[in-house]
């Protein structure tokens, strides 16, 4: 019966992403074509991701340890486990924001198109592509764009919640900008979502702890490996406090 159970409930979360998404995919692949379009499609996403995480009653739980000011340029840094990470971050951050991802997202249909135009993507094999990445995501930057950037470099750790050594991006990138870098906590998605080829869904309620920002003014990047150290320590901290769901 719970195999059963867990079947039915993976397919009718893939059929709500797909419904939502055929609903709404229309408007972004026209809004895509100009940047300053770009603010609807997170609006129109966020509102997307909202009613399909709703039709799955997902209870999301959103704590933050201090206010986030709207017009503040921050850099984003989640722990990284589950596909449900990028899901679960365009629902909570509320403020126009690009990811920097794998440029393989941008092979989905339709999806993959928008993805590439609106998004930083990374080839992670190439180091010409990781400079590039940085570049743009300076840009973005000083377009008053936050950028949010997995730090773990992707979904590497093969014993969730529990993470993998940081890369340096987010954190040269804050700190050459002199923007925050905010430490984001997401400690359940791995149960709802494994990192799996085809990924199961499995009932449970989210959570996510957006810390309070750390500012990077007067930072060089001598400083780099100690910011590195200090985010990495704050949100394997807040992970620590969950216990793993066996």
């Amino acid at each position: 019966m719970k195999f059963l159970k867990e079947k039915f409930a993976t397919f009718w979360f893939y059929f709500t992403v797909l419904l939502c998404f055929s609903c709404l995919i229309p408007l972004p692949l026209l809004l895509v074509s100009k940047e300053k379009w770009h603010l609807y499609i997170y609006k129109l996403s966020k509102f997307w991701v909202g009613i399909m995480l709703k039709m799955n009653f997902l209870p999301i739980d959103i704590e933050y340890k201090a206010n986030l000011d709207k017009k503040q340029t921050y850099v984003f840094a989640p722990n990284h486990s589950s596909y449900m990470d990028i899901i679960l971050m365009m629902y909570a951050v509320n403020q126009f924001f690009i990811f920097v991802g794998k440029s393989s997202l941008t092979k989905a249909p339709l999806l993959g198109y928008v993805y590439g135009k609106m998004h930083i993507t990374v080839d992670r094999s190439k180091a010409r592509s990781k400079y590039s990445v940085l570049e743009k995501s300076k840009i973005a930057i000083q377009k008053k764009k936050s950028v949010l950037i997995f730090p773990e470099g992707g979904i590497i750790t093969t014993q969730p919640p529990q993470m993998t050594p940081f890369k340096e991006g987010a954190f040269r990138l804050a700190i050459e900008e002199q923007v925050p870098i905010v430490p984001i906590t997401m400690p359940y998605n791995y149960i709802v979502m494994p990192d799996e080829k085809i990924p199961p869904y499995r009932y449970h309620k989210l959570k996510v702890v957006f810390h309070e920002p750390i500012s990077t003014m007067g930072m060089r990047l001598d400083d780099l490996p100690q910011l590195k150290k200090q985010v990495f320590d704050i949100i394997d901290n807040e992970l620590k406090k969950y216990t793993p769901v066996q």
